[in-house]
């Protein structure tokens, strides 16, 4: 596999996936790419993790068993402090994401997403 040229981001990317592969798989190729990565596997949880920190990219799946990816995006809308979060949807849904969400279906190249982070970092 080629190198990749990757711009680093200020803060963490956040997956949330219920998908174990997904979830290990993505935050590996992203951490080889040197970025920092903090995964979990519910929308609760992400709701958890968002109580006490603030990512800069969240990688977010639409549909969970808990708290599904809509219910974690109506709670991000509710929250002007979260606006600057890049809502990544990673998802096999047919569903189509809010406006302004980035959106990759299943299953994404990595390379899709770096372009995504990357196109983040020189529009800042």
């Amino acid at each position: 596999m080629a190198s990749l040229p990757t711009v680093k981001i200020q803060g963490r990317v956040l997956i949330v996936d219920d998908d174990d592969d997904v979830r290990e798989i993505t935050q590996d190729m992203l951490e080889r790419r040197g970025y920092e990565v903090v995964a979990v596997e519910s929308g609760a949880d992400a709701l958890a993790y968002l109580a006490h920190d603030t990512p800069a990219v969240m990688l977010l799946d639409l549909e969970m068993d808990d708290v599904n990816g809509w219910e974690v995006i109506g709670a991000l809308e509710k929250r002007p402090d979260f606006a600057k979060i890049t809502i990544v949807v990673v998802s096999g849904s047919e569903s189509t994401p809010p406006r302004g969400v980035q959106f990759l279906r299943k299953p994404f190249r990595i390379e899709a997403l770096t372009d995504i982070l990357v196109e983040r970092e020189k529009s800042r």
